[in-house]
């Protein structure tokens, strides 16, 4: 049960996703010939205003196919897919037809580039929004942590910093070498402290906190020091102090801060990616997505803490596969809306042969990818990694 749960949210995700994509398709009258949640042969489907929607039956992704969305790369709109009737000057995606003229005026490809780019933006930007609104409900739950110092331990790097810190204070900003950032959330201290242990392990780095104390305003140098036991770099303070806005723009502005930590994280992460500072084990594809989830509602034990733990999971997932499409790679949005940004720049369309190779040989390695990390999801489910 849980794991069909956890399945209908990731649905839900995809769902809005390419709902983003849908909506503006429409609005910019472009033909889209079918708009569907999942992948591989359809369980059910029907067409509604010349759009077919389906339901598939592997639960994982989603699509709104529109037309000349990936040209055969001749630059001629019949060779776009579809079965072309010239008597009656229609082509037809599997039901679902249009006129030649239709086509070849609005096809994805055919439109003006800032069209495009709304478009592709539009999924991302919609999964953004349902991330922003789970922070908002989960806000008004259970508040929000700031980083405001509860302990400070004696003899510790932060006790015998340039300035003392004290209890009470409120850490504003972090920095170090090549690294800084405004702090309004604790998981931002952490977060903060993580990405920069590398830095840590040189002589004489130290982490410069901007500290609050009784309205003003300071800097102190702080060097952390290694704890074997926890494996990481440590400063010698506990923090957090809950805390649950009371009005409606304190509301937006935490909301706004909760959903910013995710997309800096998932930017970070992808760094640390890049980088080769994350392991096979520290990646999850869409099982291991499900599997995680399905865990975690699991260990939701009354009505309350499994809201909590949905709004959770759906703000993070959400975010998350927003900033991943937005990689500026072809296949993806990302992909997609740098091809148009390079369109509007030079005036003019790029080569569609070229576009075209350049997308079916990334699809290509894309494909590979996904089947490389299904297969270690896989592994990891049957030996365990994810219970």
């Amino acid at each position: 049960m849980n794991l069909v749960i956890a399945i209908f949210i990731l649905g839900f995700i995809v769902f809005i996703h390419e709902f983003g994509h849908f909506l503006f398709a429409k609005i910019f009258k472009v033909p889209v010939s079918e708009f569907s949640i999942g992948m591989g042969p359809r369980i059910f489907s029907f067409i509604k205003n010349n759009t077919r929607y389906s339901l598939k039956v592997l639960p994982f992704g989603g699509s709104c196919a529109m037309v000349g969305e990936d040209l055969a790369g001749s630059g001629d709109f019949k060779n776009i897919g579809g079965n072309v009737d010239e008597e009656n000057r229609t082509i037809d995606f599997d039901g679902v037809k249009f006129s030649f003229e239709e086509v070849e005026k609005n096809n994805f490809q055919a439109i003006n580039p800032i069209k495009k780019v709304i478009i592709c933006i539009a999924g991302p930007a919609f999964n953004i929004i349902l991330g922003f609104i789970c922070c908002v409900f989960l806000i008004s739950m259970i508040g929000v942590n700031r980083p405001v110092i509860k302990k400070v331990v004696e003899d510790s790097p932060a006790y015998n910093a340039s300035i003392k810190i004290n209890e009470g204070d409120i850490i504003k900003k972090m920095a170090t070498y090549g690294d800084s950032e405004i702090i309004h959330l604790t998981d931002q201290v952490n977060l903060f402290m993580f990405m920069n242990s590398d830095k840590f392990k040189q002589k004489d780095v130290p982490v410069v906190m901007t500290i609050e104390r009784n309205g003003d305003i300071f800097d102190t140098a702080i060097y952390p020091v290694y704890n074997e036991s926890e494996n990481r770099f440590l400063i010698g303070i506990s923090i957090g102090e809950s805390f649950i806005p009371n009005n409606v723009f304190d509301f937006i502005k935490y909301s706004i801060y909760e959903s910013g930590y995710y997309i800096t994280s998932t930017v970070k992460s992808l760094k640390m990616l890049i980088y080769g500072k994350f392991s096979t084990n520290d990646i999850s594809g869409p099982v291991g997505t499900v599997a995680i989830m399905g865990s975690a509602i699991k260990s939701a034990n009354n009505i309350k803490i499994f809201i909590i733990m949905v709004l959770s999971l759906v703000s993070l997932i959400s975010i998350n596969l927003a900033i991943m499409n937005l990689i500026p790679i072809p296949a993806l949005d990302g992909g997609r809306i740098l091809e148009a940004a390079i369109e509007m720049i030079i005036g003019k369309k790029l080569d569609e042969k070229i576009v075209g190779a350049i997308n079916v040989v990334t699809m290509g390695m894309l494909l590979i990818f996904m089947v490389w990390i299904f297969g270690i999801d896989i592994y990891k489910v049957f030996t365990g990694v994810y219970n």
